[in-house]
């Protein structure tokens, strides 16, 4: 019986081991990504769920249109649970669509990214909607 036990020393010593189990955190491309994922936040599914709300979106709605079973698959998802990718990805799409922006909100950016929902921002410049007015008011 004490033949079959494998002792991790003999694997540590080989070359043959050593050369398989390279440690993959000094390659290049590997360095890179975990650079990339450290600053990486999972969008916000929740923050989508209450804007598409502000703009008159039940769950049932959303899920209506999206290739979900029910709204209860949408309030779970805005309670905190996290949908499958395909499902993340048809609600970011729904969210862009109607939202008209295109970077998408994600978790942990509530307080630094801010944006506008509906009309509020349609005129840039105020001053050019006073004007319209001065001329209706003219004619």
């Amino acid at each position: 019986m004490s033949d079959l036990v494998v002792d991790s020393i003999v694997f540590a010593q080989s070359p043959r081991a050593r050369t398989r189990f390279i440690n993959q955190r000094t390659k290049k491309k590997v360095k890179e990504f975990l650079v990339k994922r450290r600053g990486y936040k999972r969008p916000d599914f929740n923050r989508m769920i209450l804007d598409l709300g502000r703009l008159k979106w039940t769950h049932e709605k959303i899920a209506d249109v999206l290739p979900v079973s029910s709204a209860s698959t949408v309030s779970e998802w805005a309670r905190g649970g996290i949908p499958n990718y395909d499902n993340g990805d048809a609600l970011i799409e729904l969210w862009r669509s109607e939202t008209g922006i295109q970077r998408f909100p994600r978790d942990g950016e509530w307080a630094t990214y801010k944006y506008k929902i509906g009309q509020l921002d349609m005129f840039d410049d105020w001053d050019e909607l006073d004007g319209v007015i001065e001329q209706l008011d003219n004619s």
